[in-house]
């Protein structure tokens, strides 16, 4: 049984270019995300995906540099970025993972994991209701190929899984809730409120910790400091719009 992480990851952000290589604490975000992946106990690898976008040129070089692997494809379709990637792997399992969320949990990758693998699933969201930013996307690689081979719309293509979980004739699909509903709560990094939000949070945590804090550290430093709670909470989510069955 091969698992393994594909974080995506492109410089040519909308509404916060170059976002992934914004230093953190002394460090790319990209890079605590890949160094905070690392901790999970289940993955076997992790691969960054970037395009072939000369903008990701810095990605790649940033990849070689510290001996983490990489992969290169389209731009736009994203889907067919992951299924490219996932050819050269051959995984059994894949946790997709995006490089706009700098506080991934690798308890949360680990225990999405083993929940995965207690019943037949094709795909598993984990967990509803976390803070944005936190929760994990769990396919299988004969979904992955599924949905590549099938997909059509620029919707599916350009976010990997809606073909997955809005076909639920087609794929074993399941969501998991966490008990408390969190989900207002922005931990991603879109505009730089966020980031200015999350490098708080980092601030706090990292100089004690490194990139081994997880997500009760985060969420009881995070309510410890009500000042933090505006600073991007006028920040509307990209909402994805589907057609029909995303077919």
């Amino acid at each position: 049984m091969k698992i393994i992480a594909i974080i995506q990851a492109r410089m040519e952000s909308t509404r916060l270019p170059g976002k992934v290589m914004k230093e953190i604490c002394g460090k790319p975000i990209l890079e605590h995300i890949v160094s905070r992946v690392k901790l999970s106990k289940k993955l076997d690898e992790v691969i960054v995906a970037t395009s072939i976008n000369k903008a990701d040129d810095v990605i790649d070089l940033w990849a070689g540099r510290n001996k983490v692997s990489c992969f290169r494809g389209s731009q736009d379709n994203v889907l067919e970025r992951f299924a490219k990637c996932a050819e050269i792997y051959n995984p059994d399992i894949i946790v997709r993972l995006t490089a706009d969320n700098a506080l991934i949990d690798a308890d949360i990758i680990d225990k999405g994991i083993e929940e995965f693998l207690k019943e037949n699933n094709d795909y598993i969201y984990y967990k509803k209701g976390l803070p944005l930013g936190m929760a994990v996307e769990i396919f299988n690689y004969c979904s992955l190929k599924k949905a590549y081979q099938e997909a059509d719309n620029m919707e599916c293509l350009e976010h990997v899984t809606p073909y997955i979980y809005r076909n639920p004739d087609k794929f074993n699909i399941k969501y998991y809730d966490n008990k408390d509903d969190l989900s207002n709560i922005r931990w991603t990094i879109d505009t730089v409120y966020d980031y200015t939000l999350v490098s708080n949070i980092y601030e706090k945590l990292y100089f004690t910790y490194g990139d081994e804090f997880g997500f009760d550290k985060i969420l009881k430093t995070y309510l410890e400091h009500e000042e933090w709670n505006n600073i991007n909470s006028e920040v509307e989510q990209v909402k994805i719009s589907y057609n029909e069955k995303c077919i």
